[in-house]
């Protein structure tokens, strides 16, 4: 079933205006004529458009309501304009109207839902000539009959593009690296690779096409489905730290390696191990499907095979490489960089607070609170260690919060949405968590971290299962304000440094600062 069928089954198209309801394309190309057309809408139905409906139509602009679309290239979020005369067209405000007489445009709506704001939107800036494309095509499928008309699912559609991709030559060359956002150990492995091979077509499927990169990195948008299927089976290797979409096909010659999204160590249970994570049938084998697939597996720890393997189910090779993305700590630019950024002074001191979300709230439609007293820690890290200190507050999107003291002093910052969380650990000189699995990562360098659990029974008990127990960290744990303040207050440096020291070695865990070039080695030992 089409995009116009099924909302023709829904009786989007019918509404209170007649007019509205008996538009059709006749009408459209008559009142056109000599006019500028602007297309009105995102999504399903401008796809549908370009894919049906345009016939090398003159368009004189695509406008959008959402400001992250303006801006973009059309052919960079709308799968069926990449490789078509319409891609390189910027999306804009509606405002853009407002350079034209009302007489000489007329406007296309795309939108399936929202239609009828949009032309509401348009008679306030006295555009009358609106066409909505639902309209246009029911009308033109009532007179010729649905069965007549109708245009092949997207799913079927999808599947026949997925099939002229797998019938393409793979590019030897080609890395996918990731999924979402530039970060993670991906980020890192690509600067190693990128420093010992220029060669390479290194690709990142992203949210946001704004976002630093090198310039040899090609950004492709994980949403225009077009770009994301083709690259994906036409890729030598992907490197992945989430698992891959079940509808991927893994093609002969293809090589997956899983990086996974912590360190070298991490507390909780993932995947198969964490049954909130198989909450169906269906999720659970599209987990051991991913196992099945993957061809190696980049770890750091004796534990962390071991708990992959179980998780992912996963029965291929483990490279011990370490924790790329953890190699930063080692650099000492970084926090001269965090902190130019945040405009701090250069001999402020650092407290990191990093919580991890719940799920059970986050299911629930709610946001989990922390009730961590920012202004009171501040006060206590001040007078435990000495110095400025200033507090990053990086809360998961998530989160809610309503701590004391987020908004009460110009040393708290709030650091959410700051790109890459890894710099943030780097440059910090000490850290509050409570359940993280980042934890770890600032003691790779022995630095103070501190756990604030307030809710650790019901989080340990009943969301996630850890694997390994609270009580044996290496790090003061507080289930209140007044009891964390104590564990700053008693924290001895020496003592701390013997039992992380301890910890790590217990797990095996070693970072050296060259995990990054360690995975690009082998990674590029694949291509040869």
């Amino acid at each position: 079933m089409d995009l116009i069928t099924k909302a023709m089954e829904e009786e989007l198209h019918l509404c209170k205006d007649k007019n509205l309801e008996q538009q059709s394309w006749k009408q459209f190309t008559r009142e056109s004529k000599d006019k500028q057309i602007f297309i009105f809408g995102m999504g399903g139905g401008m796809d549908y458009f370009l894919r049906c409906c345009c016939d090398h139509m003159r368009i004189a602009g695509v406008i959008d309501n959402d400001k992250k679309r303006q801006n973009q290239k059309l052919g960079w979020c709308c799968a069926e304009a990449w490789q078509t005369e319409y891609e390189d067209i910027e999306i804009q405000s509606p405002d853009v109207l407002k350079n034209y007489q009302p007489e000489n445009v007329v406007i296309l709506i795309t939108s399936i839902k929202y239609y009828s704001s949009m032309l509401e939107q348009l008679r306030q800036m006295k555009i009358t000539n609106g066409y909505v494309l639902l309209m246009m095509e029911a009308n033109a499928r009532k007179a010729l009959g649905t069965d007549a008309v109708e245009r092949k699912s997207l799913s079927e559609l999808r599947e026949e593009y997925q099939q002229w991709c797998c019938q393409q030559s793979i590019v030897e060359n080609k890395i996918v690296m990731s999924y979402g956002e530039y970060g993670g150990h991906a980020k890192y492995i690509t600067r190693q690779l990128l420093k010992q091979n220029k060669e390479l077509d290194i690709v990142w499927l992203v949210r946001e096409e704004q976002v630093e990169a090198p310039d040899n990195v090609r950004l492709v948008p994980q949403d225009n489905w077009k770009r994301y299927l083709y690259e994906m089976e036409t890729a030598k290797i992907w490197l992945y730290d989430i698992t891959v979409p079940d509808h991927i096909v893994k093609r002969y010659g293809q090589i997956y390696i899983q990086a996974k999204h912590w360190s070298s160590i991490t507390l909780k249970k993932f995947y198969l191990d964490d049954m909130s994570s198989c909450i169906s049938p269906e999720i659970e084998n599209w987990i051991k499907r991913n196992g099945e697939m993957m061809d190696y597996l980049l770890t750091g720890s004796e534990l962390d095979e071991k708990s992959c393997r179980s998780g992912f189910a996963f029965q291929g090779e483990a490279i011990r490489v370490g924790s790329a993305r953890s190699d930063i700590l080692f650099e000492n630019q970084i926090k001269e960089k965090v902190y130019d950024r945040l405009g701090l002074n250069k001999d402020a001191k650092v407290l990191l607070y990093a919580p991890t979300y719940r799920q059970r709230e986050f299911e629930n439609g709610k946001s989990m609170s922390i009730s961590l007293n920012l202004t009171s820690l501040l006060h206590t890290m001040s007078q435990k260690f000495g110095g400025e200190w200033y507090l990053l507050v990086r809360l998961h999107p998530w989160l809610g919060f309503e701590g004391c003291g987020l908004t009460e002093s110009k040393r708290i910052i709030n650091v959410g949405g700051y790109p890459d969380s890894e710099e943030l650990v780097a440059a910090s000189d000490a850290m509050v968590t409570d359940y993280s699995s980042i934890m770890f990562e600032e003691a790779f360098v022995k630095r103070p971290v501190f756990l604030y659990a307030p809710d650790r029974k019901e989080y340990i008990d009943g969301e996630r299962g850890l694997l390994i127990d609270y009580d044996t960290l290496p790090f003061p744990i507080a289930e209140s304000n007044e009891e964390l303040s104590q564990r700053i207050q008693n924290f001895e440096i020496h003592k701390y440094e013997e039992e992380v020291t301890k910890f790590l070695e217990s797990y095996g865990v070693h970072e050296d600062g060259h995990a990054s070039e360690r995975a690009a080695g082998f990674i590029l030992g694949l291509l040869r």
